[in-house]
């Protein structure tokens, strides 16, 4: 039996929901993405046959390396957690080195020297620093002493400042005199009596304790139990 009229809810759902009316568009959208892709596939069929035997052997083993250590690397992050951290200096195996890169290029035919080159610039920076001679250090011998009287003067200031009595006056605190500082301090302390006397937390404390709890003063008593003092102040006189 056909619908008169198309359905708006079926089974509890809008039927709205799961149509899409820009599906077309989106598909030749997708295609026209693919067809780009098998052309750039292709593409790169032709360079790979416009290749000589031996270089393709070397761009194979080339590709073969890079997904070895693209595997090696995933291992290594995901059983990350599950291990702790060797640092460089005990890595006795040594298994990334320029030499050891230097013999695999050279094994694939391809000149190591530019590759060793950029790698041992890098680490020139670094060895150049922990090797300079009496000039760096002497330098650092006097930003070291400069950093330790800065603290050392910083400390006595805090420490000068602590021993400092509170009724001190001092500007930018927010007082015209050292009068008006007392008086406020006078009427700080007698707020806090109030509040101290009753055991508040602070200002924000609010709390209502429950002055008569009910399992005191509800049920009856047997023979011989002695009324409680707070139930004789609440007793009143016939």
């Amino acid at each position: 039996m056909e619908r008169r009229y198309p359905a708006e809810i079926l089974d509890g759902h809008n039927v709205a929901d799961f149509i899409d009316p820009d599906i077309l568009s989106r598909l030749e959208e997708l295609e026209r993405e693919h067809g780009l892709q098998e052309e750039v596939e292709s593409d790169d069929e032709m360079e790979d046959q416009q290749l000589v035997p031996e270089e393709q052997e070397v761009l194979a083993a080339i590709r073969k390396k890079k997904s070895l250590l693209v595997k090696e690397h995933r291992i290594k992050t995901s059983t990350a957690e599950s291990r702790p951290t060797v640092p460089r200096k005990f890595n006795k195996d040594k298994k990334f080195t320029s030499e050891r890169m230097g013999r695999q290029l050279s094994a694939l035919g391809i000149d190591p020297s530019a590759a060793i080159d950029r790698a041992r610039s890098k680490s020139r920076g670094r060895k150049r620093e922990r090797s300079l001679g009496g000039d760096y250090e002497d330098q650092m011998d006097i930003d070291q002493q400069s950093n330790k009287k800065q603290r050392l003067r910083s400390h006595s200031r805090s420490m000068s400042r602590m021993s400092r009595p509170p009724t001190d006056f001092q500007p930018g605190e927010g007082y015209k005199d050292k009068n008006q500082k007392g008086k406020a301090l006078k009427l700080f302390k007698k707020s806090a009596q109030k509040r101290n006397k009753h055991a508040r937390r602070g200002e924000s404390d609010r709390v209502i304790p429950t002055l008569k709890p009910k399992h005191t003063y509800s049920g009856k008593r047997s023979n011989g139990k002695k009324p409680d003092v707070r139930d004789i102040s609440m007793i009143t006189p016939v």
